[in-house]
């Protein structure tokens, strides 16, 4: 296995420090500011993301950027190549953070024991400053909390508690 170094800083938010973030995640930012604005197709949507990455990789001189800063500078970026309505739009946001529904659900299998630590722990991350969430392991956290081995209306109800109970907190996902 060939492991290679990652030369990008560290962004910061609050009291966290995130590493592992990419381009897929630029692009998201700025088609969300994009569909926010009004705008359909963004044009060079991919091109200022990896220049965003290509600067953050090779030039930039700081081993941690504070988020707002960085948001800052892609504003700065946005007006200058003629974007400025996309700039007006752009929401400072984290890079989403992974959180396994299975891996939780196996250790807290009743459903009111569940909800209250994935409450707790979304409210532990939004004290941070992490603001985005990738929820993997929907399917097999409601067939734990419906105590099935396979899918059934069982089932089929506690995934939609689950999907209800997450658009209630209006938790954003990726």
């Amino acid at each position: 296995m060939v492991a290679i170094r990652n030369n990008r800083p560290l962004l910061q938010t609050g009291h966290c420090v995130i590493s592992d973030y990419g381009c897929d995640w630029v692009e998201r930012v700025l088609q969300e500011a994009a569909d926010e604005a009004g705008v359909k197709k963004l044009p060079f949507r991919a091109e200022i993301a990896r220049a965003v990455m290509l600067y953050l990789e090779k030039e930039c001189p700081l081993p941690a950027v504070p988020l707002e800063y960085l948001f800052a500078r892609l504003r700065e970026v946005l007006h200058q190549v003629g974007l400025p309505l996309i700039a007006d739009h752009l929401r400072c946001q984290t890079p989403p953070v992974d959180i396994d529904l299975r891996e939780l659900a196996e250790c807290e299998p009743l459903p009111l024991f569940f909800y209250t630590e994935l409450q707790q722990r979304l409210d532990g991350l939004q004290r941070l400053g992490l603001n985005t969430y990738h929820f993997s392991g929907r399917k097999p956290c409601s067939l734990a909390l419906g105590s099935r081995r396979r899918s059934c209306p069982t089932q089929q109800r506690a995934l939609e508690e689950l999907d209800a109970f997450l658009s209630a907190r209006h938790v954003v996902t990726v």
